[in-house]
């Protein structure tokens, strides 16, 4: 977890260094004010003061967020999108053993992959989440930044309204993890008690993967808030591709767990801070994210492609 501190103040620094640069560059400034103000269209749009933002409001919208994800499924538009999830999700189960078998051999033998592994999979817990969100929020209150604040709020709620879907989706379909799985990539014990459940969560937690669901949502939030910054989205899902190779590598998920964890943790991102085009990105090129099964003479696991 120290490790990946480094990443956070990396991009406090940039947000920082970005707020220097402005105040000696008018036309700078005016863009970047004018990004800050659509960053935070939620609040303008119900007319409400840029730094009303109540603590609460994490833990208060999140009915609303899971009706708006549970709307959002159930039209029409989305056939294609649930059709492709489950081709990649069906395709990476006909991998599902040998990648982790490979991945996880990799694990135990090499000290370097371990720490590397551990390092990214600690950036998916929810504790890392409420730090950034816990650090955005010094920071806004510290610079008077309502952007900041913000992305605080929106951390906040998105992970935890993330957590729910997930928790109700891992007592749903009971899927093993690799870790306690004998033999079968294919056993799934649907609707498990709660008593059993909780005695061996391992044995029934595998789908969808909370981790990679949480660091999708908490990257969506903090891209969509800070649209400006170029490196943000390659740096932020290569991050997440190497956390969805640590948990295979753990023994914690299968890879056709990670498709369904970041497409639900990217849409309850959009939900809680939706993505509106600044003029600084208007004259970015806006990214495209891929995934799917990687399959070599030397290596069978999980590839993340990211077009510009």
């Amino acid at each position: 977890m120290p490790k990946s501190i480094l990443f956070i103040l990396i991009f406090f620094f940039e947000i920082y260094s970005s707020a220097e640069a402005a105040a000696s560059s008018p036309d700078t400034t005016k863009i970047i004010m004018d990004s800050i103000k659509i960053s935070l269209h939620p609040l303008v749009l119900e007319n409400k003061n840029e730094l009303n933002i109540e603590w609460y409001q994490m833990v208060a919208d999140i009915p609303v967020d899971e009706y708006s994800f549970f709307r959002n499924s159930l039209q029409i538009s989305q056939i294609p999108t649930y059709a492709g999830l489950t081709l990649i999700t069906g395709s990476l189960m006909k991998v599902d053993q040998s990648g982790w078998k490979v991945d996880g051999r990799l694990y135990e033998k090499s000290y370097s992959y371990r720490t590397a592994s551990n390092l990214f999979v600690d950036m998916g817990n929810g504790g890392f989440h409420f730090l950034l969100s816990g650090l955005f929020a010094s920071y806004g209150l510290i610079f008077t930044d309502p952007a900041a604040l913000k992305t605080a709020s929106d951390i906040g709620e998105a992970v935890l309204s993330t957590g729910l879907m997930v928790q109700v989706l891992k007592r749903v379909t009971g899927r093993e993890s690799p870790a306690y799985a004998s033999n079968s990539r294919w056993k799934w014990q649907f609707f498990p008690s709660i008593k059993e459940y909780q005695k061996d969560q391992s044995k029934y937690y595998s789908f969808p993967s909370g981790h990679l669901a949480s660091g999708a949502a908490t990257l969506t939030v903090i891209a969509n808030n800070y649209p400006g910054i170029s490196w943000l989205k390659p740096v932020g899902y290569s991050i997440l591709g190497m956390l969805g190779i640590g948990l295979v590598s753990k023994g914690m998920h299968w890879y056709s767990d990670l498709p369904f964890g970041y497409f639900i943790g990217y849409s309850m991102g959009n939900i809680v801070s939706p993505e509106l085009k600044s003029p600084v990105e208007n004259l970015l090129n806006l990214s495209q994210m891929s995934f799917g099964p990687e399959i070599s003479a030397k290596r069978i696991g999980f590839q993340a492609g990211y077009s510009f």
